[in-house]
């Protein structure tokens, strides 16, 4: 008889490790083009354990942004929040879709070095991207051609790679240049560097971080898209309701020394972010058209060949 305890607990153990209340989570990589603000409700989401709710173990890997599609369309990465170069390949017929968004304004300011003070010294001068066809490329084209400059003449565009190595080119002289987010384009005008306009003033219209996906996801399993983007949804949630959370984030993973400066960029971001991660048909047209404008295509694109919100939607509900 007393041996009978034992056994009763070896069994139990036994139970309890093939219980369906203890199941592994998915592992699903998320690409990003640079670590910005638009990446932080993502790590809210993950810290909170708002994905593992989901049965999501959720790695975030720096690619810039069309390398970044790249990976995606390959299989190296499940989603990335490469949101302009999804919205690109998606009109050049790439089977990609943008199913959340996190701004539904480009966070970037265009940052010169100290002795560029207008967009006519820029001719003859390089200006720096981060790659070919991303956001960056296409809002750094638009500004130029709005202030008069030729992106194909006037300036040389060079591909640079990632935010710091576009800052480090911007500091050495390497460009002159080149359209920032903050905190790096705050930083920079304290050390004497010029901000020539703000994007969201050229182009109102147009993503900044999300999650793009490609249609093979969509099909093969909806159900990951569906618990990716609720669990994001809480971390955006999250990330809106709590301001002093989401500060002490933002300095930690952007590794900032100030706090009053991740206070100023989260109150700044608290006027770009998407409505639920979504948008309407007129923001949808509009993003559509510019990034159509930027490759050259005419022909009438409609909203479901780009977007899904319909992920969002069913979460919401």
């Amino acid at each position: 008889m007393r041996y009978k305890p034992l056994a009763f607990v070896m069994c139990s153990f036994l139970f309890l490790g093939a219980s369906p209340g203890w199941p592994q989570l998915k592992k699903i990589r998320l690409s990003a083009p640079t670590l910005a603000i638009t990446e932080v409700p993502f790590k809210i989401a993950k810290a909170k354990g708002f994905y593992r709710e989901e049965g999501l173990d959720v790695e975030v890997i720096l690619i810039r942004g069309a390398v970044g599609v790249t990976a995606l369309i390959g299989g190296s990465v499940d989603y990335t929040t490469a949101s302009g170069a999804i919205i690109a390949g998606a009109i050049r017929g790439i089977g990609l879709k943008l199913v959340l968004l996190i701004s539904a304004k480009p966070a970037f300011d265009f940052v010169s070095g100290a002795q560029i003070r207008s967009f006519n010294q820029l001719k003859g001068k390089a200006v720096g991207i981060s790659s070919r066809g991303g956001s960056v490329d296409l809002l750094t084209r638009l500004m130029l051609e709005r202030n008069g400059l030729n992106p194909d003449k006037d300036v040389a565009l060079l591909v640079i790679g990632r935010a710091e190595e576009l800052i480090i080119a911007l500091k050495t002289g390497r460009i002159a240049a080149a359209i920032l987010s903050p905190p790096r384009n705050l930083l920079l005008y304290r050390e004497g560097l010029n901000n020539l306009g703000y994007a969201g003033d050229y182009m109102p219209t147009h993503p900044t971080g999300g999650i793009g996906v490609t249609d093979e996801k969509l099909k093969r399993n909806p159900a990951e898209v569906a618990a990716f983007v609720r669990g994001t949804l809480k971390g955006l949630r999250y990330y809106r309701q709590n301001r002093s959370e989401s500060i002490q984030m933002i300095t930690k993973e952007l590794e900032l020394n100030d706090s009053s400066l991740a206070a100023q960029m989260f109150d700044w971001h608290g006027t770009q972010l998407a409505e639920n991660g979504s948008a309407d048909q007129a923001w949808m047209k509009g993003a559509i058209e510019f990034t159509k404008k930027s490759l050259g295509v005419s022909k009438e694109i409609p909203a479901e060949q780009v977007f899904d919100f319909t992920f969002i939607e069913k979460a919401l509900r």
